[in-house]
């Protein structure tokens, strides 16, 4: 039974680390490359927009992996 709480800690760290703690490695590279390239774009606006949309979208999304994987 995996941890909710800790999917969402450790995505708020660096995306795509909760999916790889639930066990959804393809998701969680995918996120951890996305999150990589959007701070290498930083300084242009759509590293700006990408950096927190891929943020939240990790720990939400981490959260509701977590849930499914418990259900089975």
């Amino acid at each position: 039974m995996k941890k909710g709480w800790l999917a969402v800690l450790l995505s708020f760290i660096y995306p795509g680390l909760g999916h790889l703690y639930v066990g959804n490695v393809k998701r969680g590279v995918w996120l951890l490359v996305l999150e990589t390239v959007s701070i290498l774009l930083i300084g242009f606006f759509v590293g700006v927009i990408m950096f927190p949309i891929i943020w939240i979208f990790a720990m939400v999304d981490a959260y509701r992996l977590t849930q499914a994987h418990n259900r089975g």
